[in-house]
Parts: C-alpha cells; sequence; structure tokens
C-alpha cells in the first residue's frame, strides 16, 4: 500500500481532510483540491491545476491517463457542466459518481465508488467550493470519509 503524501505547501486555500484506505491509498490531509465543471478533484500527491487536464467522466484501467504518478480522488455529476450544492447519493450511474485514479510508476488502477454521500454545502461559479463526502465505499473494499474546500480550476472540463 502506498502512504498519502502529506503536503503543505500553500494552494489558494484548498484544503481536504480525508479518513481511510481506498484505492491502495492511505488516505490523509492535501491542499490539492479542485472544482471545475463537473469535477471535484481531491490529489494525494503536488499537482497544480495546470496539469489536470486529463481528469475525465471515465477511464480504462491499465491506461495512464495523467502521464505521470497521481492518486486522485474524484467526484462527477453525471449531467450539466457545473458542481451543484446539495446532498447526494454516489454509485455507479448516479447523478454523482466517485473514482480514485492511482497510478504507481507502470501500474494504473481505477476504483469506482459503489455507494456513499456528497454534500455540497456551496459552490461559487469560479471561486471555492466545500462540502463534505461519507461512507464513500470503492470496489476495493475501501471506505473514505472527509471535508474540503475546493479551489477553481479552468483546466478541469466537461
Amino acid at each position: 500500500m502506498i502512504p498519502f503524501v502529506v503536503v503543505l505547501a500553500a494552494c489558494g486555500g484548498s484544503t481536504a481532510s480525508v479518513e481511510g484506505t481506498a484505492g491502495d491509498v492511505s488516505w490523509g490531509d492535501t491542499d490539492y483540491v479542485y472544482v471545475g465543471s463537473r469535477y471535484i478533484v481531491v490529489s494525494g500527491v503536488e499537482i497544480d491545476c495546470r496539469d489536470i487536464d486529463w481528469i475525465d467522466r471515465t477511464y480504462d484501467d491499465g491506461v495512464n491517463p495523467a502521464g505521470m504518478d497521481v492518486a486522485t480522488l474524484q467526484f462527477t455529476f453525471a449531467s450539466g457542466d457545473a458542481v451543484e450544492a446539495g446532498k447526494f447519493s454516489i454509485a455507479k450511474g448516479a447523478a454523482v459518481q466517485s473514482t480514485i485514479v492511482h497510478v504507481s510508476g507502470d501500474t494504473t488502477h481505477i476504483y469506482d465508488a459503489t455507494s456513499g454521500i456528497l454534500q455540497v454545502d456551496s459552490t461559487e461559479d469560479g471561486g471555492t467550493t466545500t462540502g463534505s463526502f461519507d461512507s464513500v465505499v470503492f470496489d476495493d473494499g475501501g471506505t473514505l470519509s472527509g471535508t474540503f474546500t475546493a479551489q477553481w480550476c479552468v483546466n478541469l472540463k466537461s
């Protein structure tokens, strides 16, 4: 299992506190949290907004979409082109889905959530989005819960 890298560099006020292990990652606190289009992305490694234009709705297991080692927790709204405030059930085919993309060396794994709750408390167009997620269970049996404050990232596109 790869430990989650705790980073303390300033990133415009974005932060997430993630409890649990899923996607072969022991998650923790990070300052690399972004929102844009239909996505909320929590990164377990130092990554800049310019470097996450590869985020998508679906991925192929075994194919590295990022071109680098990453561990990202992603929440995707299935319709529309913006993250919305509210409480949402997470599942494949639901209004909100969650995915972990974990790339380490030549190994890429994609983990999809089977259940859980996403609560988006507030969202500002081109600004900050805040919220929490609870009991998000992934297909590897891992479970994550946490809170986030995400900063707008223009590179996240539908």
